[in-house]
This record gives C-alpha cells, sequence and structure tokens, in this order.
C-alpha cells in the first residue's frame, strides 16, 4: 500500500483518450504542408509542452518550417473534431476520484497541455472540481522530462514529494516526476515501456481503478 497525502494526475492519455486523435491531427496538419511525421517522432513528444515540442520540430526540419501555419492548421482540425466526437475518459478515472476525496486525499492535474485547454477538458468531462490544484504546460518554464510542473504541484499543494503520488503514461512525464523524487506510478496508453522506464516507477496498472487497492490516506500523526 502507498500512504499518501496528494496525488498529481497528467491529463492527454492518463485521464481523457486523446492521444489518438493527437496523433491524427500532428500527422494530417504535416500533410497538408508538405511534412511526414513517424509515429517515432509523435510518441517521443508526448508529453512535451508546446515550447519543447516547437523547438523539436524546428530541429528536425530546419529554420524554414512553417510552425504558426501549422499549429493553426491542426487548431482549427481539432475544433471541428470535437464538435462532433466527446472526449473519451479512460477506464476508472470516475471511481478513482472518488475514492480519493472521500479519503481526503488532495488531488491535482500537472498536464503539458496548455492552461485554457486543460481547464476546458476538465470541465468538458465534469471533474475540474475534484482537483486543488491545476498546472498547465503554458505556466511553468522547463517542460516534461523536466519535474519542473510536478515540483510545481506539490507546491501548490502543500505537501511533501515523498507524501505525493504522480500518475503518468508517457515515457517523458515518468521521467519528469523521477528527476523531481517523486514516486509515480505508470498507466500505460498508446506504449508499453521498456524496463528501463519502468523501473522509474513504483508501479504499473492497467486501470486507474486499480489504484483504488494501493492508495490510502497517510496518517498525519504516523
Amino acid at each position: 500500500m502507498l500512504e499518501l497525502n496528494a496525488v498529481i494526475f497528467d491529463m492527454d492519455g492518463l485521464m481523457i483518450d486523446t492521444e489518438p486523435v493527437g496523433n491524427m491531427l500532428v500527422k494530417t496538419s504535416h500533410e497538408k504542408f508538405g511534412y511526414k511525421i513517424t509515429d517515432d517522432m509523435f510518441v517521443h513528444l508526448i508529453g512535451s509542452n508546446e515550447k519543447t515540442s516547437k523547438e523539436y520540430y524546428y530541429s528536425v526540419f530546419g529554420e524554414d518550417y512553417p510552425y504558426q501555419k501549422i499549429k493553426d492548421y491542426r487548431e482549427q482540425l481539432r475544433n471541428e473534431y470535437f464538435k462532433t466526437h466527446p472526449i473519451e475518459v479512460k477506464k476508472g478515472l470516475y471511481d478513482l476520484l472518488e475514492y480519493l476525496k472521500k479519503n481526503h486525499i488532495k488531488m491535482a492535474v500537472a498536464s503539458s497541455t496548455r492552461y485554457k485547454r486543460v481547464l476546458s477538458n476538465l470541465k468538458s468531462i465534469k471533474v475540474d472540481q475534484y482537483f486543488d490544484a491545476i498546472i498547465g504546460g503554458d505556466q511553468i518554464k522547463h517542460g516534461k522530462p523536466a519535474p519542473d510542473i510536478f515540483l510545481k504541484a506539490v507546491e501548490l499543494l502543500g505537501v511533501n514529494k515523498e507524501d505525493a503520488l504522480v500518475l503518468e503514461d508517457s515515457r517523458n512525464g515518468i521521467l519528469a516526476a523521477h528527476a523531481g523524487k517523486i514516486p509515480v506510478i505508470c498507466i500505460p496508453d498508446l506504449i508499453h515501456h521498456s524496463k528501463d522506464i519502468l523501473d522509474l516507477t513504483v508501479g504499473c496498472y492497467d486501470s486507474l481503478d486499480q489504484l483504488i487497492d494501493v492508495i490510502v490516506k497517510k496518517d498525519d500523526k504516523a
């Protein structure tokens, strides 16, 4: 069992099933402008914030890469897609949130997605009220795999790092939590990580509801 005072959630690929859609949108928007995004490139960027992704695209495609045009077109495609496709929630999310709330365990979201969209997505699936802190990737200087966003979450929650737990699906997210010396559990999404990445975690589970049997509230008097 893990005795905790707080749980920090990633969003895309962990709470909501948006990574396959993201993959499609990234590839389609780049194809329109004559650029090819491979599966390996997309996986490399999972968990990265906008600043990190932008730097990566320029490093791959060169200084003539039309970042803003592709981004704007991708946003157009995204808006059109979600007009007719509701955001799908990952298995076990609601059950885990209710369990943590009833046990008075603090909760935060720390997502590489920009804050405005994070909040919009959380409201869309009706879970924003569960969280004591919400942090987007545009609110920190260094994105995952740097630990900044998780360290900020711990600070806002007012808990010790060793009494918190990060829930992540991505390699970059696991690396970020490990770099910040915060325990992390992996709930795999698009890919299953290699042993060297999983060795950085305190566990790997198939779905969020399985954590109900793993997490308990820490007794502050102990």
